[in-house]
Formats: C-alpha cells, structure tokens, sequence
C-alpha cells in the first residue's frame, strides 16, 4: 500500500492483505480526497478498512484533538472496529478509544483524558457525553456512519444527526451500509456535499453451499444436536426473536448439547467473552437473533444455520455472509417446514443460487440420499378351492 504513514503500510503487509479489495480500491481515493462517500456493499467485502485506513492516514497526530468519529449501532460493532484500527495502528502515534452504553461512564469520561485522536462509539453513549460537555468534537473532520441502515431502522437518527452537528464545520462523511435503502438516502441526503457513490454488487460465490433440511418446528433442537457433532463444525445459528431463546435452550440443555447462546439482554463482558470463546473454537455452536448478522467478524464459521427463516432476503443475505470469509468454504443451512420452502425458494431465485437438500448422515453434513425402495411383490390372488 502507498499511504504516507508508514505503520499503515506495515500493518498491512503484516496482516497478510496483498491487492486492496474491490469496494477498497474504489474507496480509498475518493476518502483520501476529501469527498463525501456513500458505500454500498454486501458483508464480508472489506468495507471496514475502505474507510478506517484513509480515516487514519489523515489525521494529526501532533494535534490532541478528536479528529475521526466512527458511529455504530451495537456494542458488538463498535469493539470489533475499534480491533481492526487498534491493529494498523498499534506501531504508530495515532490513539484510539472506544465508547458503548453498558460500561460505567466514569471510565469512559477517563478515556477521554488520554486524548485519542479517534473514537468509535455508539449513538445514544456519543450524545450522552456530548450532552455532558466531556466530548468535543469541534475539530473532528471525519464522521463515518457504519451499517447506517441498521442506524436508521432502530431509530436512532436524533442522535447520529446531534453528532454530525457538534463537528467541524467542514467536515467529510462516510455513509457506510450493506444497502442503501429510500429512507436512508432520503434522510441522509441533507448533510452530504456532492457525494460520490461506490457500490460493489453481490457476487455468487461458489465457495457457498445453500440447502435446507425439511422439518418440524420441534425436531429443530435435534437437528442442532446433530449437527454440533459433526467434524470440525463452527456453526452460527439464527432465531428471529429473542423471545425464542429461553425454550430453545431449555431443549438443548436437555440434550447436554455444547453451545452457547448471544444473548442482546446479557451484559458486555459476558457477550464479548461468548465471542472469544467461539472464536477460539471452545464450542462448536453459538445461537443468536439478528445482533451478530451485521458486521461481526468471526472467522471460520463453517455453516450458517437459519433456525429460523428470515422475512427479508437483506436478513438472509446479512446471516448467510458469516460463512465462506475470504478463500473458505462454508454451507448456508435453512431449517424449514413444507410452509417456509416456498419461501426459501423465493430467495434462492432471487439471488441465483441452486439448493440442495440436505442431511446429516454418519456424522456429516450430505446432499440427502435418494433412497432406493425395494420393490413391490404383488402376491398372487388367494385361489381357494371350491368348498366342500
């Protein structure tokens, strides 16, 4: 890479990347030259670091000053951005924070003394400290707005908009989404100068498998237990309400299943300690509603599990993208009844990808066997003789 700071172009050589991906390559020259930018691009196509690393090569590190801020919407998405930048930046000057509700605001006022050049942080915490005048953002010159949809869609527009207010009269911003939907154009559209628009396409990958197993809504635990004792699984499993959660593990724990669930309700240092557990592979299955479908980064997973069919093809396309990362393979896996297959073959079309059924056979997950039956003997008619 060719960034003026040389720990950028360290990290990235360290971190193993070679030719920029295509949402980056696009990206990085509009960002570095100031214009505003709309990104649109599917899960897994590198759009964290299409914006974090110009965001970083332009900052002063000589001036103590806030200079980006990176808004997310979930706790989960602010540390796992706050990871990614700790990594290019940790062999050079620029100082990073991190602020989420959940954690005692105290030590996160105490954050701010350390005088990061820049921060990442949810909505509601960035105007509760606002609010409290302990963060100023009046030199802040770059405002990023990750998974901006998902922003807009759990109304927390009030709050992006106070942030965006409290910065640098010339300023620069990143709107940042997996779609780019009406609203959030139409809501977006007042704060951006002549913005240019990058959007990668989603490609069908071949590296993916999407099948389906047909079942009952009661035979589902089974199936997990199942498929938590194939070889080497990592598999993340998709509810669609939390409300869910409690009976679905009353099941498994009856079945001494090895799993964990991701629970939104559950506090920081437990959810986080879920994660590093799964990442490291101490389970072989994590449970969760939408919260990890956007922009967690968890490495390996080798099936996405549709526990539940999502209503919207975004849903599907969000939880399929946790597999398959970079050169994996992985196999997206749908639980459905006969009145979820029309459904689930609504989006298959949709997206132009072939299902297989499939099945768990021998401690495997197969394409279903087409099982030969035996023929059938028809019996010669009962010939009786004639009474007597």
């Amino acid at each position: 890479m060719n960034f003026t700071k040389p720990f950028i172009n360290e990290a990235w050589d360290r971190l193993g990347f070679t030719e920029p991906m295509p949402v980056q390559a696009e990206a990085f020259p509009l960002l570095l030259d100031g214009k505003d930018v709309t990104i649109e691009a599917p899960t897994g196509t590198g759009k964290t670091l299409a914006y974090l690393l110009p965001a970083i090569e332009k900052i002063d590190a000589s001036n103590d000053r806030i200079q980006v801020v990176i808004v997310a919407p979930t706790r989960e998405l602010v540390m796992q951005i706050q990871t990614v930048a700790q990594r290019f930046t940790e062999k050079g000057d620029v100082r990073i924070a991190s602020f989420i509700g959940g954690v005692e605001l105290k030590r996160q006022i105490d954050r701010l003394k350390k005088k990061p050049h820049l921060i990442v942080g949810t909505p509601g915490r960035l105007v509760e400290l606002i609010e409290k005048k302990k963060l100023k953002l009046h030199e802040t010159h770059t405002i990023v707005l990750d998974e901006a949809d998902q922003i807009i869609d759990s109304g927390l527009t009030e709050s992006a908009e106070r942030i965006i207010k409290h910065t640098a009269h010339e300023h620069q911003i990143a709107l940042v989404s997996a779609t780019l939907t009406d609203t959030l154009q139409a809501w977006a559209a007042p704060f951006l100068k002549e913005s240019a628009h990058v959007k990668i396409e989603r490609a069908v990958s071949s590296q993916v498998t999407y099948g389906y197993m047909l079942t009952t809504r009661r035979y589902k635990p089974e199936l997990l237990r199942r498929l938590s004792h194939v070889d080497n699984v990592k598999a993340l499993a998709f509810i669609n309400n939390r409300s869910f959660l409690p009976p679905l593990k009353g099941e498994l724990d009856k079945m001494k299943v090895n799993y964990r669930m991701l629970d939104s309700l559950k506090g920081k240092r437990e959810r986080v300690e879920t994660l590093r557990e799964f990442r490291k592979g101490d389970y072989p299955l994590l449970i969760t509603t939408g919260l990890a479908a956007r922009g967690l980064d968890i490495e390996e997973v080798t099936h996405v599990v549709h526990f539940d069919l999502p209503e919207s093809i975004d849903d599907f396309i969000h939880r399929s993208g946790r597999t398959a990362r970079g050169n994996a393979t992985g196999t997206v896996l749908s639980l459905v009844t006969d009145e979820d297959l029309t459904h689930l073959k609504s989006f298959a079309r949709q997206l132009g990808v072939e299902l297989k059924e499939l099945e768990i056979y021998r401690g495997d997950v197969i394409e279903k066997r087409i099982e030969d039956k035996p023929p059938v003997v028809k019996r010669p008619a009962n010939k009786r003789g004639p009474r007597r």
